[in-house]
C-alpha cells in the first residue's frame, strides 16, 4: 500500500535554522529582468509544507514553529535556489537564474560493472535494506547517472531531474564500509487516514535520531525507554552533557574532563568518549559518534551539525526508505 511519495533533488546540503518564526514570505523574480516568476515550487526541505507562487511571483509558508530546515525554490527553467536559514535570514525577493542546459561531458573508462548492479547497489545503499526500504520504487531511474571509480573504488550517483521514490510497503552491499546521501526533499503523504500506515510510521520514528534527540533534548530519554552507556557503563546523561535554552532551540554541549575539589577530596568527572551507545526498549542497540562539542536541537529532533554527528547500528542502518518527513511527530506528542 503507497505511504509517502519523496521527490528528492540531490545535492549536497547542510541545514540550520536559528531562529523562530511562524510565516515565511517572498517573491521570486527573474535576476536579469527583474520580472516576477509564477510556478515556482517553494517548499521547507524534508517537509510536506509547500506551495506555488502566484502570478505575481509571491509566495507564503505558515509553520507551527521554526526548525532545522531550509528553503528551497524549484523550477524547470531556472536554478534551484535554497536559503539556507529562513526563519532568521529570509530576504523579501529572491533571484532565480535562468537554467542553461548543456551536453553532458561524455567520460569513458573502465568498468567492470554492469548497470544493473550499480542500481542494485544504489538502491540498496538510498533506500536502504528495511522493510520500508525494500517496498519503495524509484519512478524515473533511467534519470541518473552511476559509475564506479575502480581507483577509489567508490560508487557515485547523480541525477539532473528530481528523484521520484513511491514508498509501497557483482556490486555487492556486503562490502560497503560506509555511504552518504543528501538530498532536498519534500513529501506527499499518499494515505492520510489510514491506522495502520501511521502505527508503521510511528515504528519507524521511534528508531530514528530524530525521537532519540527530541528525547534527549526534552530530558524524558527514561520516560521513552533510552538507556545511554559510556563504553561499557550505563550513564546518566546529565552528568556528559547540558541542555540549555536558545531562542526556540535547545543547545546541547558535551561537558569537558574536570577535577573538582569538595571537601579537600579530589574526585574526576569521567570523561566521554566521544561515543556514546543507545539501547532502546533494552535490546535495540545504535551507536553515535561525536566530532564536535555542542550542537542545536529543534522540537522535531532535528540537529544542525549534521556532519559532525555520525550513526551505527539502528540508527545508522536507515536510508531513504525510512525518511519521514522531519517535522513527524508522535499523536501523543503532540
Amino acid at each position: 500500500m503507497k505511504c509517502y511519495q519523496l521527490i528528492v533533488v540531490v545535492i549536497m546540503f547542510l541545514w540550520n535554522c536559528l531562529a523562530s518564526a511562524q510565516v515565511i514570505q517572498g517573491v521570486a523574480c527573474d535576476k536579469t529582468t527583474g520580472m516576477p516568476i509564477s510556478n515556482v515550487h517553494v517548499y521547507l526541505d524534508g517537509t510536506s509544507i509547500n506551495t506555488i507562487t502566484n502570478s505575481l511571483g509571491k509566495f507564503e509558508l505558515r509553520t507551527n514553529s521554526a526548525f532545522n530546515t531550509r528553503l528551497v525554490l524549484n523550477h524547470l527553467l531556472y536554478q534551484t535556489v535554497i536559503i539556507n536559514n529562513p526563519f532568521k535570514d529570509m530576504p523579501d525577493t529572491l533571484y532565480m537564474e535562468e537554467r542553461i542546459y548543456d551536453l553532458p561531458e561524455v567520460t569513458i573508462r573502465a568498468d567492470r560493472f554492469t548497470r544493473e548492479q550499480k542500481m542494485k547497489a544504489f538502491r540498496e545503499q538510498f533506500l536502504g535494506v528495511s522493510r520500508a526500504g525494500k517496498s519503495c520504487v524509484i519512478l524515473n531511474e533511467d534519470d541518473i547517472q552511476l559509475s564506479f571509480n575502480m581507483q577509489t573504488r567508490r560508487l557515485l550517483a547523480s541525477s539532473d531531474n528530481p528523484i521520484v521514490v513511491v514508498n509501497d510497503a557483482g556490486l555487492n552491499s556486503d562490502y560497503v564500509q560506509n555511504s552518504f546521501f543528501a538530498v532536498a526533499s519534500y513529501f506527499v503523504d499518499k494515505a492520510p487516514d489510514s491506522r495502520r500506515i501511521k502505527r508503521r510510521r510511528d515504528n519507524i520514528y521511534e528508531l530514528s535520531a530524530n525521537y532519540f534527540f527530541k528525547s534527549f533534548s526534552s530530558n524524558s530519554l527514561n520516560k521513552n525507554k533510552f538507556i545511554l552507556f559510556n563504553k561499557m557503563y550505563p550513564i546518566d546523561h546529565k552528568q556528559y552533557f547540558t541542555v540549555k535554552d536558545t531562542l526556540s532551540l535547545k543547545m546541547i554541549r558535551i561537558i569537558p574532563y574536570t577535577d573538582i575539589n569538595k571537601d579537600k577530596m579530589y574526585y574526576s568527572v569521567p570523561n566521554l568518549s566521544g561515543i556514546i551507545r543507545v539501547l532502546f526498549r533494552r535490546r535495540i542497540q545504535s551507536e553515535i559518534c561525536f566530532i564536535t562539542d555542542s550542537f542545536l536541537v529543534d522540537r522535531y529532533g532535528n540537529i544542525d551539525k549534521i556532519d559532525q554527528i555520525f550513526f551505527s547500528g539502528q540508527m545508522g542502518k536507515n536510508r531513504a526508505g525510512d525518511m519521514l518527513p522531519i517535522d513527524y511527530e508522535l499523536k501523543t506528542e503532540n
